[in-house]
């Protein structure tokens, strides 16, 4: 039944027209969705919440961009999905990761090649064995304007597990023995429904913690410097990355 449903079905899903599809969307893992993609919304221009879906829409130097936050693959499987059903053409995993190698530091970004599929969504819409990768010249693009905004960027492969509050030392050391980067909940959903969509897709995600060495978790305050150092991170990399897709369409309008 869903399934079946046109773009028609999915834009009036999201309560707009189809003029105002936006270019890209930007879904964002985070635990307190509310008031993260809020804070994010601040990040664009003129952003207004959608009248009857949980998202923003704003613009970014003449992009319409959309914004939808989640917690795990399944919410964010759902964002992606009504999106690029809708029409937009890329989507982008903003977020965090927790660190599985040595060499990072807090406030380094990951810019994903692929996910492993472990987050419970990307089955439904991938076959097994097929990868949920990024589309590689938008991750290179991303990660150069990442570099040139200042700051360390890795391009490796991370996990994305369904069971945050399941990791134990011996998962962690496991994921950690694989050569993963690191661990987030959202982006192998992203890539999967984008990658069935055949949309381009990519992930930049920043290093909140450093699961080998650090014993935090979610009971503790987290140090005021430390938050300082997250947020301010966090414009950084969304126009990092929106900046990376305005030089590609301005490339494209010189060819025209």
């Amino acid at each position: 039944m869903y399934q079946e449903m046109a773009a028609a079905d999915h834009r009036r899903v999201l309560g707009i027209d189809e003029e105002n599809v936006p270019d890209v969307l930007l879904s964002l893992g985070v635990f307190d969705v509310a008031a993260g993609a809020k804070r994010f919304a601040d990040y664009l221009e003129s952003a207004e919440p959608l009248r009857r879906y949980p998202a923003y829409i704003g613009r970014y130097r003449g992009l319409r961009v959309g914004l939808a936050a989640s917690f795990g693959g399944p919410l964010a499987a759902f964002h992606v999905h009504t999106f690029a059903a809708a029409g937009t053409p890329v989507v982008v995993q903003l977020g965090w990761y927790g660190a599985l190698q040595d060499g990072t530091s807090l406030g380094d970004v990951v810019v994903p090649r692929h996910a492993e599929r472990q987050d419970g969504v990307s089955d439904w819409y991938l076959p097994k064995g097929i990868l949920a990768d990024a589309s590689q010249e938008l991750s290179v693009a991303i990660a150069r304007q990442l570099e040139e905004a200042g700051g360390t960027v890795h391009q490796a492969a991370i996990y994305s597990t369904p069971a945050l509050l399941a990791e134990s030392r011996e998962v962690i050391a496991d994921w950690s023995r694989h050569g993963y980067h690191g661990v987030d909940m959202e982006t192998a959903a992203t890539f999967a429904v984008a990658k069935q969509f055949e949309i381009r897709r990519a992930a930049a995600l920043v290093r909140f913690d450093d699961l080998l060495r650090e014993e935090d978790h979610l009971a503790m305050r987290m140090p005021r410097e430390r938050r300082e150092i997250l947020l301010g991170r966090e414009p950084v990399v969304v126009e990092a990355v929106l900046n990376a897709l305005v030089a590609e369409q301005e490339a494209m309008q010189e060819r025209v």
